[in-house]
């Protein structure tokens, strides 16, 4: 057993399987700058990278279908999500209307 810190309180936990190795990453996003951190769990080296924007709601899984969490935003007005597929590209699209709440899970397009 180990422990270790990863991130501030201001950030919220997206745990997942970003890597595609059947063991859920550490990760989290944060809210105030949009950038996501993701610590492997396999070697514990992490990576970063921005995708959102303050005021956006993380909705992480798998929506390519490839094994591998996606990192994921709703954004309202609007109910528009924005997915950053791990297998290439930007996912788009308007579903909901203001005042939804996102239920992300493993969809596959």
């Amino acid at each position: 057993m180990f422990a270790l810190q990863f991130g501030t309180s201001a950030d919220k936990a997206v745990p997942g399987d970003f890597t595609g190795d059947g063991k859920a990453d550490i990760a989290f996003w944060r809210p105030s700058t949009g950038n996501w951190f993701i610590l492997r769990s396999d070697d514990l080296s992490f990576f970063a990278f921005p995708f959102g924007t303050t005021g956006d709601v993380p909705v992480l899984g798998d929506y390519d279908g490839d094994g591998k969490y996606d990192a994921g935003v709703f954004r309202q007005p609007g109910a528009q999500w924005f997915v950053n597929k791990s297998t290439g590209g930007t996912l788009i699209q308007s579903f909901g209307t203001t005042g939804d709440v996102p239920l992300p899970s493993a969809y596959v397009r």
